[in-house]
């Protein structure tokens, strides 16, 4: 008996020496997550820093409630912030102050204004033609480096259709060719002030874009559509998105998002619009892979406003938060011998998340605030399910360790080995 145990316990050892180098080949690079859901979050300021530009161009105690707005733009978790004020001279000290405070707190900065005579802002005489445009718009840039920063988006014209220059359909090729050549006029003037700044960001209103923008044209902002678009049904936010993926392999760009458009959504009490502009952020969350960012408009004022004119905030503000300041979901996966395993699916119950563990057995999640099942397993290897409550900016280590499907020959001999090892030297190591 006692050599048929030291037989079994050196040929456990020769195999243990044949066997320990031994490492399943992993092909899968890393797949975590970033720690948030789209790479631009962003809220439109536009009520102040547009409509209220005259009045307040030369009052510097407003700068006060400018930094409130912002404060309270920071605090919802974005990293942008829209800024709609016109890019006429008169109005550069406005513009000047809001991106300054804005650098204050930390935000990158969307400017999103345009030149008074496109569309007849504040009395302006509506005489700039497209030509016109791209010219003031490329001295507006290299003559005022300041203002810009690594990292921030410039929309020369949002919505620029709006104007009227491009009739449907007879000169859709022209309005194509207008962004093509603005987009270069951009790139050449940020080059010239060094400055690495998103320049292939034009607001459309998002019927149009799917109207009139070709595949050229898409293909010149870099597989990138920025589309304004405020639904009735939130279910119409993932066709838009499904509609450039398929048709172009093109990501959007919320430009505008909000409730309640009056002409579009009715009336809404509180309760009501936070539960319709969270369903609009379930949907663009389902469809993240496809969404470059958001810009809820607006902060202040309208009808679709976060705050009350009181300056308290309204029951969508917390929504936003959630989707704004997600949690994670972090570990390692290994199976029962201690292998670390690479591409093995882990996804949210909801199905509304999903990645695959890197070649290290590394994965990490970004989920919005919510009490969400952790499902790990597949390829070959039995899943594990396990319920979470993710919190704001909270991460939750979860390691997993499965079992195959089916145990071969190698491994059931490695289990033996690894048994062994424990009994005899006490680790598995």
């Amino acid at each position: 008996m006692k050599r048929k145990l030291l037989s079994f316990f050196t040929l456990s050892i020769a195999l243990f020496l044949g066997l320990s180098f031994f490492s399943p080949k992993q092909e899968v690079i890393s797949q975590e997550q970033p720690s948030y859901l789209w790479q631009v979050r962003s809220v439109d300021t536009m009520k102040t820093s547009r409509d209220k530009a005259r009045v307040r161009l030369h009052d510097l105690k407003f700068d006060a409630e400018i930094e409130k707005e912002l404060l309270a733009v920071k605090n919802l978790g974005a990293n942008y912030v829209a800024i709609d004020t016109p890019y006429d001279e008169e109005f550069l000290p406005y513009l000047t102050r809001w991106v300054q405070l804005a650098r204050k707190m930390g935000l990158r900065v969307w400017f999103r204004g345009n030149w008074s005579n496109w569309e007849g802002w504040f009395d302006y005489p509506k005489d700039l033609t497209p030509e016109g445009h791209q010219t003031k718009t490329a001295e507006f840039i290299e003559t005022h480096p300041d203002l810009f920063e690594d990292g921030d988006i410039f929309d020369p014209c949002p919505e620029c259709e709006n104007a009227g220059f491009w009739k449907q359909p007879d000169d859709n090729a022209k309005y194509n060719e207008f962004l093509r050549n603005q987009r270069i006029v951009l790139r050449n003037s940020f080059s010239k002030i060094n400055k690495k700044v998103y320049t292939n960001v034009f607001s459309i209103i998002g019927g149009r874009a799917k109207e009139v923008l070709d595949k050229k044209t898409l293909d010149a902002l870099d597989n990138l559509v920025t589309i304004d678009h405020y639904s009735k049904n939130p279910s119409s936010m993932t066709e838009y998105i499904d509609y450039f993926s398929r048709n172009f392999q093109t990501k959007v760009l919320i430009g505008e998002f909000g409730a309640p458009i009056p002409d579009i959504n009715g009336s809404m009490d509180e309760n009501q619009q936070a539960l319709f502009i969270g369903e609009i952020l379930r949907e663009l969350y389902k469809n993240k892979s496809d969404v470059f960012g958001i810009n809820y408009n607006v902060l202040t004022l309208g009808t679709t406003k976060l705050l009350n004119d009181d300056g308290t905030e309204r029951q969508a503000v917390e929504v936003i938060k959630n989707y704004f300041i997600p949690g994670a979901v972090k570990g390692t996966v290994t199976n029962t011998l201690g292998d670390k395993l690479g591409n093995i699916p882990v996804k949210t119950g909801n199905g509304l998340n999903s990645t695959i563990t890197g070649r290290q057995g590394h994965y990490k999640m970004s989920i919005p605030v919510s009490t969400v099942d952790i499902v790990i397993g597949g390829n070959k290897y039995k899943t594990t399910v396990q319920n979470m409550v993710i919190t704001r900016g909270g991460e939750i280590m979860q390691n997993a360790v499965l079992e195959p499907e089916k145990i071969g020959f190698i491994y059931r001999v490695r289990l033996v080995i690894q048994n062994l090892k424990k009994q005899f030297f006490g680790t598995t190591n």
